[in-house]
């Protein structure tokens, strides 16, 4: 089997041509693992790579930089992950790293380091179930959807949770709100930012916990075949005017 190229492209993994999106789930085999899955996009030459194996190496990292990391400002943890080669430009990877990195941020501006640890595995365990393409094919950013798990983890909500279950669903429709109003195409970059921007604030109203505030300015623009510009809040055509 052929090996993951490790960069930021943003097509195919395998050979960097443009994704296709099935209108219906199709069986494919990853062309890394061997394995036979679900796919609700593929390669124009017919690839496919399974999430397990397009997050790859991302976890490591994940995990490496949140245990060293000394800061409580989520984004600049976020963009230390984001900036790994180990880390695409777009993939269910940031559906994990969002909650990971907020959940550094947490510990820090709350005095709760020593929970960390505990707080990781989980998010990790529960954001790598969120596949990718969900921003288009279940109405629910992964990146709302990470920023949602990092609240469930930190307040230890569950399905039988009372005030916690409101407040872990409405910092998600808060996130989904922010990124539904800037539209398409995807950006796991964008999303991450949106997302970020809002649970700061959110956590600050709801929890008391003063997290810093992000200043995001995008680095990734030029690996972004489908960057939207000036229409991103976070360009620095809109920044530095």
């Amino acid at each position: 089997m052929r090996g993951i190229a490790v960069n930021n492209i943003t097509g195919c993994l395998i050979c960097g041509r443009p994704l296709v999106y099935a209108r219906g789930t199709v069986r494919k085999r990853c062309r890394v693992c061997g394995g036979m899955f679900d796919a609700d996009a593929y390669c124009a030459g017919g690839h496919y790579v399974c999430d397990a194996c397009h997050a790859g190496g991302s976890m490591s990292v994940v995990r490496a930089v949140c245990m060293a990391a000394e800061t409580d400002d989520p984004y600049e943890i976020a963009l230390e992950i984001m900036r790994s080669p180990a880390v695409h430009m777009h993939g269910p990877e940031h559906h994990v790293l969002i909650g990971a990195a907020l959940a550094v941020a947490y510990c820090r501006a709350s005095g709760r380091t020593k929970l960390l640890g505990r707080y990781l595995d989980t998010i990790e365990k529960r954001g790598k179930k969120v596949p990718g393409g969900t921003c288009g094919f279940w109405g629910a950013c992964g990146a709302a959807l990470g920023a949602g798990i990092f609240l469930s983890v930190v307040t230890d909500s569950s399905p039988l949770a009372t005030d916690v279950h409101g407040l872990c669903n409405r910092l998600t429709a808060r996130c989904l709100a922010a990124i539904g109003e800037l539209g398409g195409p995807r950006c796991c970059k964008r999303n991450v930012g949106l997302a970020l921007r809002e649970t700061v604030a959110f956590v600050r109203e709801n929890l008391g916990v003063s997290m810093r505030e992000p200043q995001i300015l995008c680095e990734f623009h030029e690996l972004n075949s489908e960057c939207i510009g000036a229409r991103c809040p976070f360009s620095r055509s809109v920044i530095t005017g």
